[in-house]
């Protein structure tokens, strides 16, 4: 009884921090004060919660893990055995556990339909605190903040809300912006209730626009169109026809804007990736190492350390073969995300469009997943964890309960 009660709490305590990790990034303005308390609410009840439930441990080494379990033992291993390595097999460890732990703790939300609970009062969150972020940047500023160029990052007021870079900004507002998309596709609200989401999307929307980041945009609406292609309904029409309105509406309003954009060009992506490919021999087998900088200065005026995609830093830092255990892990959460059979759980269906999300803004915006958890966590190891902790739901008579993949 002592232990049962003893796990429940520790429960509670995990869908608390698991909560506080998705929200506070906005309200929490110191990067240690945040690094701990996800230490003490997320990540030591996750590895609490592996000692004691048997069905977490089982659940979490069978077989839908094992793809993503091969490719973090093997960044192990580089960071082991290269000597290029700039992480310390001590350090990858840790992170490798983290990354472990992470995938835990969503699985057991997960299983015990809590997940959905803690996304849905983050997006809620998160939108309004789009809305607060655009209303005091628009009244701060003398000219209409959606066509004065200036790309917002942070609230406006204090240091809350302050990711220091739009990207960042745009991928957290764009992940919680596709999530509440896709619970108005699919699921009936209250009128009270359904419009504060409807408000929450089109200020999460609005502030992704303010940021300027195009691919994100790109990813944005990509997640957002396989939503309507595999879950619009005659319920969901009307809410798709106002979605559709209102956005003809914005994009004929801010087409100055969006036309402008291409005059940015690739802002030197190609540049760094033509570099990428001129150095190809150096690393192609065996990888610089883990953790390596991709260095790289162009024009002798713009230097960068990495290479502004997921994809070629990985494969930088890992080889030819960790970038293919990358790319079929990735191949096989998208073809268990494409099977109907887990889309009857909570979060079943809304895993697909996130991880395309994920996946399209890897190849501009972000090159890292090995770092500290925080907003790549969110937008790369979250969809691929809600996605893998879906059970199948096997085509018998009605009445038997589903089992995991095996």
């Amino acid at each position: 009884m002592t232990r049962s009660a003893f796990s429940r709490f520790t429960l509670l305590v995990l869908m608390i921090g698991f909560t506080a990790h998705l929200t506070g990034l906005l309200f929490i303005t110191d990067g240690s004060t945040y690094t701990t308390i996800s230490n003490a609410s997320l990540f030591i009840p996750a590895l609490l919660l592996c000692v004691l439930d048997a069905r977490l441990r089982q659940g979490i080494v069978q077989k839908p893990y094992w793809p993503v379990l091969l490719v973090l033992v093997f960044s192990l291993l580089v960071a082991l055995l290269n000597p290029g390595s700039e992480a310390s097999a001590y350090g990858q460890f840790k992170t490798v556990l983290y990354v472990m732990l992470y995938l835990s703790a969503i699985h057991i939300l997960a299983r015990e339909e809590l997940l959905e609970k803690c996304l849905t009062f983050a997006f809620v969150i998160a939108g309004l605190f789009a809305i607060a972020g655009l209303i005091i940047h628009f009244t701060q500023q003398d000219q209409n903040i959606f066509f004065s160029g200036k790309r917002l990052y942070k609230l406006g007021y204090g240091n809350y809300a302050n990711f220091k870079n739009p990207i960042i900004a745009a991928l957290y507002y764009g992940f919680f912006g596709i999530y509440g998309f896709h619970l108005l596709m699919t699921k009936t609200f209250g009128p009270w209730v359904r419009t504060l989401f409807m408000a929450c999307v089109l200020g999460l929307s609005l502030y992704l626009f303010c940021t300027l980041s195009r691919a994100v945009w790109l990813g944005y609406g990509l997640a957002i169109a396989t939503s309507i292609l595999l879950h619009h309904s005659l319920r969901s029409r009307k809410w798709l026809c106002l979605a559709g309105v209102i956005f003809l509406a914005m994009s004929v309003w801010l087409w100055p804007v969006i036309v402008k954009q291409q005059s940015r060009g690739f802002n030197l992506r190609d540049v760094i990736w033509a570099g990428w490919l001129d150095r190809i021999d150096e690393f192609w087998l065996f990888g610089a190492g883990a953790g390596s900088n991709f260095d790289i200065c162009i024009s002798e005026v713009h230097c960068y350390n990495q290479v502004h995609n997921l994809f070629l830093q990985y494969f930088y830092e890992f080889g030819v073969t960790g970038a293919v255990l990358l790319l079929l892990a990735i191949a096989y959460v998208f073809k268990r995300a494409i099977d109907r059979k887990t889309w009857h759980h909570p979060v079943g269906s809304v895993g697909l469009p996130l991880l395309i999300f994920g996946v399209v803004t890897a190849l501009f915006d972000y090159h890292t997943v090995f770092n500290r958890p925080g907003v790549y966590w969110i937008v790369f190891w979250l969809p691929i964890g809600m996605i893998l902790s879906q059970r199948f739901v096997p085509s018998t008579p009605r009445g038997k309960e589903g089992v995991d993949a095996s």
